[in-house]
């Protein structure tokens, strides 16, 4: 007999444990069935908010359309009307660089030809009016000198101014 209190009592046991189990798997089913109702008034009350939103969106995308188009086209066509003038720029900028040197080379030269005459010029001066000019003013300062000493009044020098010139002589 005490096996069948200690059998019936193991049961009875198991089958307090197998209805704690079923409870709890009540419990958690409830929770569950709770929070499903709970993310169902989240999700309605989302949707609630969003479908005005995505509306708006999808209606500005659809207006927006047509001049972002024109905005693209007309970039486009901003941007080619930019390289065709920039290209037109470039053109213009190299023909008067290439001109410009052109210019340069000549006034090159043309300084060159002129220093050239000066220097020219400059010794042919120097070599039929200078050196003739500086001969006749020797010729000049010359005659001058003879001049001077033929008609200098010339006295007997004086005991002192001989007396000085022998001492120079010395």
């Amino acid at each position: 007999m005490a096996s069948e209190t200690a059998l019936t009592l193991v049961l009875l046991l198991v089958a307090v444990a197998v209805l704690m189990q079923a409870g709890a798997m009540v419990g958690i089913w409830l929770s569950i069935q709770k929070i499903h109702v709970e993310v169902q008034g989240v999700r309605a009350d989302v949707r609630e908010r969003l479908d005005p939103l995505t509306k708006s969106v999808g209606e500005i995308l659809t207006n927006s359309r047509e001049p972002v188009r024109t905005i693209t086209h007309n970039l486009a066509e901003i941007s080619s009307i930019m390289r065709e003038r920039t290209s037109r720029v470039d053109d213009a900028v190299g023909e008067m660089l290439s001109r410009s040197r052109v210019q340069a080379a000549r006034v090159d030269d043309m300084v060159t030809g002129l220093v050239a005459r000066v220097e020219t010029t400059a010794n042919l001066v120097q070599t039929n009016i200078l050196v003739p000019l500086n001969e006749v003013a020797a010729v000049i300062k010359g005659v001058r000198a003879g001049l001077e000493f033929l008609f200098a009044r010339r006295g007997r020098p004086s005991v002192t101014e001989a007396t000085q010139d022998e001492q120079l002589f010395i």
